[in-house]
């Protein structure tokens, strides 16, 4: 067998593992989503030796130019996701996705996902990627992660791959009616999942489970003057 076939018998291998000993045994329950996970080339949104890690569950770094992000590993991912009960006429608000792993997946749940990232190198590449795969119903624009993207709202979904330390308040105006966020947050020092959902005027929140999740900077509580 040729070496280039091996490797794609053993990506596909991979991923098929990725979903049955990671994703299954670590919660996720959500077909659509395992299906979806153990089809979509992981390793695309990577770059260099990491790709022999492509499925393992860590954090890996991705690169676009200048610009690192750390991706959530796949079951932190998975959970998240499976979390914001996305609906397949949703529209997602992704942010903080890197080279575009975390849209692609989402993009096969919903209707249409925009990325937004704050650097243009993660959006043309993110962008090329997709096109790579025939992913047709996400865009990338690059903005302020804490600003959201309000022109394009309200949303349905909005996804945040990191762990924040203060409520995304400016984000949470950006939600639809029953509209969903879901994040890691810092709660005492404890990185925990959480999903805020919008009840007519209010907004209710839900701690679901402890994970970890690289910080997001930018997401800061404001500076106390001491005096």
């Amino acid at each position: 067998m040729a070496a280039t076939q091996m490797n794609e018998v053993s990506t596909v291998e991979n991923r098929f593992n990725m979903v049955e000993c990671q994703l299954k045994p670590g919660g996720v329950r959500d077909y659509r989503l395992t299906k979806n996970m153990n089809a979509i080339p992981r390793e695309a949104f990577i770059s260099g030796t990491s790709h022999d890690l492509a499925y393992a569950d860590m954090e890996l770094q991705c690169v676009a130019g200048e610009a690192t992000r750390t991706m959530l590993t796949p079951t932190a991912l998975a959970l998240l996701i499976e979390l914001a009960e996305v609906q397949p006429d949703d529209v997602v608000l992704d942010i903080a996705g890197g080279t575009g792993y975390s849209t692609a997946v989402l993009a096969g749940l919903a209707s249409t996902v925009i990325a937004l990232e704050d650097d243009e190198a993660f959006c043309e590449k993110a962008g090329s990627i997709w096109q790579d795969l025939g992913i047709d119903n996400a865009v990338s624009v690059c903005g302020a992660l804490t600003d959201g993207q309000a022109k394009q709202g309200p949303f349905d979904v909005i996804f945040i791959n990191g762990c924040l330390s203060v409520t995304p308040e400016k984000l949470l105006e950006q939600l639809i009616e029953n509209g969903r966020l879901v994040c890691m947050q810092k709660f005492d020092g404890t990185a925990k999942a959480i999903i805020y959902r919008r009840i007519g005027d209010r907004m209710s929140s839900q701690i679901a489970f402890d994970n970890v999740a690289p910080d997001l900077t930018g997401f800061d509580p404001d500076p106390v003057f001491e005096f």
